[in-house]
C-alpha cells in the first residue's frame, strides 16, 4: 500500500485505503439499493467524498448527494456530524412552523445563531415545493442547521462549504 492510496481512519471505519473503499463502493452500487449511484464510479465518487467527511461508506452512499457537480449532505447528517465533533455542539432554541432558530457553541462559547424563517423560505421561492408543505419544521431545521455549519462550524466538514440536497435545487 503506498501513501497516495492509503485514506485516513475516521471514526472507527470500515474502510481504511483507496483499494479498500473501491471494494465497498462496487458492492454498493451492484447491491441496486441507491437510485442515485448504480455506476460503480458514481458510489466511488459518494464514498470518497463521505470519506473526506468523516463518513463511512454506508453512510456517505445514504446521505451524501453530488447535485450539480457538488456534493451535497442531509441536514441529520450535518447535525450529526456538529453534535459527535469533539469542539462543537449546537441547541435548537425555537422550533415551530414559522422559523427555526439554532444556536451553535464552541465549548462554552456561543459562537452564535442561525435562523431560518418561513419569510426567508417565501423569498427564496420555497414555499410551493411540496416537502416545504408537507414537513415545514423539517425543511426549515435542514436551512437552519446547513447556514449554521457553513457560518459557525466549518471545520466540521474540512473546509468544504455543504449544502443540503434542497439548496442546489434538487427535489428531496
Amino acid at each position: 500500500m503506498t501513501e497516495s492510496t492509503e485514506l485516513a481512519v475516521h471514526r472507527g471505519q470500515l474502510v481504511n485505503n483507496f483499494d479498500e473503499a473501491a471494494r465497498a463502493a462496487k458492492a454498493m452500487a451492484q447491491s441496486g439499493y441507491f437510485s442515485d449511484a448504480r455506476e460503480v464510479a458514481q458510489a466511488m465518487v459518494k464514498v470518497l467524498a463521505g470519506h473526506e467527511m468523516g463518513f463511512g461508506p454506508f453512510g456517505a452512499m445514504n446521505s451524501v448527494h453530488i447535485i450539480k457537480g457538488k456534493p451535497t449532505v442531509g441536514a441529520n447528517l450535518m447535525a450529526a456530524a456538529v453534535k459527535s465533533h469533539p469542539r462543537y455542539d449546537y441547541l435548537v432554541k425555537v422550533m415551530d412552523e414559522n422559523r427555526v432558530v439554532i444556536s451553535f457553541y464552541q465549548g462554552q462559547t456561543h459562537l452564535g445563531d442561525s435562523e431560518f424563517s418561513m419569510d426567508d423560505a417565501k423569498d427564496a421561492g420555497l414555499v410551493g415545493r411540496d416537502n416545504w408543505k408537507k414537513y415545514t419544521r423539517n425543511m426549515l431545521f435542514a436551512r437552519a442547521i446547513s447556514n449554521g455549519v457553513r457560518w459557525y462550524t466549518p471545520d466540521v466538514f474540512a473546509g468544504s462549504a455543504v449544502y443540503t440536497p434542497d439548496e442546489l435545487g434538487a427535489e428531496v
